[in-house]
């Protein structure tokens, strides 16, 4: 090989500072597509979540409606529109989570309906007073807290939806399964389940029987002592034996519920007596 061509030869090649400066201009245009796609993923996730509390909304509207038109229908599946009392938040959660299948844009495995607005892609719903429901979430993209109040016919003043939206901060959103700190397991009705987690062993305890509103019934109106197993054994799709107290150290068991005096709220799994709150795994106020 020529001198000549030996030169031609070595001018095809590439110096290893060219070869380093390919690798980090496609190092740039790599992570410029990865934060590119996170970005797109994470506004599609929110949009998705504002969807979901607009469709919530929209569905609540539409159910409460019914029963201005007519007091004959039913709501949410089940509730009678002639009934005293408004669905409650269990009832709502219940027919969001497993009629409409509402999925949670973060966590397919999650429900959307949440007890945090910091949870991502949750949607919070309470009561404020009867007959009025209160629908949040938090926009991670704009740092907002979105909220809807949501009138019924068992409002004192049937009104239409109001809508707010103000800057909020969230100090650490994280998804729903890490946020599951309480001690007590979120659901509804169709997903309630007896604690694993009880102080007294299997769960002995006083249990009340309540419909799919939480209310008590049965043969008498008082609760009964028993254990997990028997409880969920005798629980079927209409009605549910719920834990109120556990037995003590000594496996004594006492509850206030007598003259069907609780209601449970399946949502957050809580029972009121009167105007307090309790917490089943402890039977002591919240």
């Amino acid at each position: 090989m020529s001198l000549i061509e030996q030169a031609a030869m070595a001018r095809k090649a590439f110096t290893l500072i060219e070869v380093l400066v390919v690798v980090m201009i496609m190092g740039i245009l790599s992570s410029l597509g990865v934060i590119g796609y996170n970005n797109y993923t994470a506004t599609a996730k929110d949009s998705a979540t504002k969807a979901n509390y607009e469709t919530i909304n929209k569905l609540s509207e539409s159910e409460f409606a019914k029963c201005k038109l007519n007091k004959n229908s039913k709501i949410f599946n089940n509730h009678d529109c002639k009934s005293t009392t408004p669905p409650t938040v269990a009832q709502l959660d219940d027919y969001f989570t497993n009629t409409q299948k509402l999925k949670n844009p973060y966590d397919q495995k999650q429900k959307v309906i949440q007890n945090d607005i910091c949870i991502s892609g949750g949607i919070t719903l309470k009561t404020t007073n009867t007959g009025e429901f209160e629908t949040s979430y938090f926009s991670q993209k704009n740092n907002t807290k979105n909220t809807s109040n949501i009138n019924s016919t068992w409002a004192q003043k049937f009104t239409d939806t109001k809508s707010t939206s103000v800057s909020f901060t969230c100090s650490q959103t994280a998804s729903a399964s890490q946020s599951s700190t309480s001690s007590v397991p979120t659901g509804s009705f169709s997903t309630y389940s007896v604690p694993t987690n009880c102080p007294s062993k299997n769960c002995l305890g006083a249990y009340i029987k309540v419909d799919k509103d939480g209310k008590m019934t049965g043969d008498y109106d008082g609760g009964a002592v028993m254990e997990k197993d028997v409880a969920q054994s005798w629980s079927n799709a209409n009605y549910k034996w719920v834990l109120v107290n556990p037995a003590d150290a000594t496996g004594n068991v006492s509850s206030g519920c007598a003259q069907r005096a609780c209601t449970y709220n399946f949502s957050n799994n809580t029972y009121t007596r009167g105007t307090q709150t309790y917490d089943p795994l402890t039977g002591k106020p919240k």
